[in-house]
């Protein structure tokens, strides 16, 4: 297992939660607002940086996140983009115990 998903189950994210994280199926509705707004916030940030604007950051203010849990979300963001770059120029994959969709580990057991 992975490391970010192993963390996310340890913050009681079930296996459904995990996939659905991995595989960039979030369902918005099942999120509170607050959620939502972070994770519109940090797609922006990762896909497209320069349209990042102040009013972005004062939705975060107004739906309940300080300026250091922004900073901290905008900074984890911003790094792990420079690790997925390095690991992309650099043919890096997940290992072969690393995380694999729910298809990958019904066929890899047999199931």
């Amino acid at each position: 297992m992975g490391s970010h998903a192993k963390n996310l189950q340890l913050q009681g994210a079930n296996e459904e939660v995990v996939d659905s994280v991995a595989e960039g199926k979030i369902d918005p509705e099942k999120l509170d607002e607050k959620d939502r707004t972070l994770l519109e916030y940090v797609n922006i940030l990762t896909l497209h940086p320069s349209a990042v604007r102040d009013a972005d950051v004062e939705r975060l203010r107004k739906v309940g996140w300080t300026d250091n849990e922004i900073f901290e979300a905008t900074f984890d963001t911003a790094l792990f983009a420079f690790f997925n770059r390095m690991a992309d120029a650099y043919g890096l994959d997940y290992p072969a115990g690393g995380w694999h969709p729910e298809s990958l580990r019904k066929s890899a057991a047999g199931q």
